[in-house]
């Protein structure tokens, strides 16, 4: 879930060049099993085999992994060369292996694949930290196919939990440089259910449903609106 910039040395991407060593270990955390298990119980029990999917801020890989599973046919691009190493370093099963791809890019504002190249896209934790969520949000539009997929989680500006999170970050150092709250000088953008599917309206996507997680608290608390501090969006390209 690495970031995408317009050049290889905005402070974001060296950021998570930095961090792409301890990516995977930080994904097999209780914390983050949850979120993703939140994020991928969108798509239910949908049936992926044979689609091809665009995992947009691929990190290192690990939910584009968790598509090709599914029997999809996966693209990752991240603008992050480490994140990108680190992924084709885990193409180790031969099955899945086969299904994937991973490619370097400066930015999913200006995506290198033809219109309406993907059945669906990923897009996790990363719309954050781009300069502009609108541009993305309509490069990723053109690449959908017609009723293609879209599986993002965004940050919650109602979280109480995010918002102290920030506050601890701006009133202590000590606080700033601990890995976990050190991605807060760079994600920048947050929003709201209702914000964000306005959002993507605008861009010819029309939101199917929504959840809340993301904090390291027990489910019962972490998927509710004002502590949850990711929220994770499934919607769809509507022609």
């Amino acid at each position: 879930m690495a970031t995408m910039g317009q050049t290889r040395e905005r402070p974001e991407i060296r950021f998570h060049d930095e961090i792409s060593s301890g990516w995977e270990t930080l994904h097999q955390s209780r914390t983050f099993k949850a979120r993703t298990a939140a994020m991928f119980g969108l798509l239910g029990n949908a049936d992926l085999n044979g689609q091809r999917w665009l995992d947009a801020g691929c990190g290192t890989g690990t939910l584009s992994r968790l598509l090709a599973a599914r029997g999809c046919d996966v693209t990752g691009v991240d603008a992050s060369s480490e994140m990108i190493a680190a992924a084709r370093g885990h193409l180790t099963d031969g099955t899945l292996a086969g299904r994937l791809t991973f490619q370097q890019i400066p930015t999913i504002a200006s995506l290198p694949f033809p219109d309406r190249s993907f059945d669906g896209a990923l897009c996790a934790s990363v719309l954050e930290y781009v300069p502009d969520v609108a541009q993305c949000l309509a490069e990723i539009h053109r690449v959908l196919r017609p009723r293609g997929l879209l599986l993002l989680s965004i940050p919650n500006r109602d979280s109480l939990l995010r918002r102290g999170y920030r506050l601890a970050h701006a009133a202590s150092s000590r606080v700033s440089a601990r890995p976990l709250f050190r991605y807060l000088a760079f994600s920048k953008f947050d929003t709201s259910p209702a914000a964000m599917q306005g959002l993507l309206r605008q861009h010819g996507l029309t939101m199917l449903g929504s959840s809340f997680a993301g904090s390291p608290l027990p489910p019962a608390l972490d998927r509710q609106p004002a502590v949850g501090t990711l929220i994770n969006i499934l919607a769809r390209r509507d022609d």
